[in-house]
């Protein structure tokens, strides 16, 4: 392989050119998100049926008390916010809240890791529960983030902050997607804890972030879609989207990646 703008020999895993330091061809090619994505796609498709036990489990014990709580929250309790103290608690019980019920859906992946197939079973899913306080302290410390950017975001009751704080806001919020959704499988690829997975993502992975939030936006759509078509779809679209997740990592680690810090 040679870069396109120098014609200087390339290794096949080669990110950027060692001559002209711009960026290969790989990244839109061989590392593509959406090649991923549909590789994936043709081969979970004829093992979906075997993906339902373990989704049902992940839907009924996760999904559905996460989307309670969020109308029960909206519809039932209204928590003060009038001072900063408020505001700080009524942040801390959501979070926390929540965050109980994340790791339920997330310790799917320690199952989905120690294969290469497509299949999740309702054993696999009780087995892999083991895993459930790696994830919780994953959900955790995403929590905190999300907690801390929004009061950087919006400030506290007495002091509002600034309009242009909104956009950095939506920006921090979807890096942070970008950088701790390959993490859930370093965590299992590599039996690291959330906060040096989380880390290795974001030292190593930085060259693919744009693919990797472009991933996590579409994979965020067919499942909201999934969600408004009366839950059911997600049966289907829950599984497909963990498992594009797996693959896509693999195939960044496989990639050398992780040997790699530009």
């Amino acid at each position: 392989m040679r870069c396109k703008h120098c014609n200087a020999r390339l290794a096949n895993h080669d990110i950027w050119c060692v001559e002209c330091g711009r960026q290969s061809d790989v990244v839109k090619t061989e590392l593509s998100a959406m090649k991923s994505l549909k590789k994936t796609y043709k081969a979970f498709l004829p093992e979906k049926a075997l993906a339902i036990p373990g989704t049902a489990f992940m839907l009924i014990a996760g999904v559905l008390p996460i989307l309670v709580l969020l109308w029960v929250f909206n519809k039932y309790i209204s928590l003060e916010s009038g001072t900063a103290m408020q505001m700080l608690m009524n942040l801390g019980i959501k979070s926390i809240a929540i965050s109980v019920f994340i790791p339920i859906i997330l310790s799917a992946f320690n199952a989905m890791c120690s294969h290469t197939n497509y299949q999740l079973s309702f054993s696999s899913m009780m087995s892999s529960l083991k895993s459930y306080p790696r994830y919780l302290g994953y959900a955790l410390i995403s929590a905190l983030f999300f907690s801390i950017i929004y009061i950087i975001g919006f400030g506290f009751p007495s002091f509002a902050s600034l309009p242009i704080l909104r956009l950095v806001w939506i920006v921090l919020v979807n890096y942070w997607v970008a950088i701790v959704l390959p993490a859930v499988v370093l965590m299992e690829q590599f039996s690291l804890s959330p906060w040096q997975a989380i880390k290795k993502s974001y030292r190593h992975f930085h060259d693919l972030r744009w693919n990797i939030y472009y991933l996590a936006l579409v994979l965020g759509i067919i499942n909201l879609v999934a969600l408004l078509l009366l839950f059911v779809p997600l049966i289907f679209t829950l599984p497909l989207s963990m498992f594009a997740i797996r693959d896509y990592t693999r195939l960044l680690v496989e990639y050398e990646l992780l040997d790699y810090r530009r």
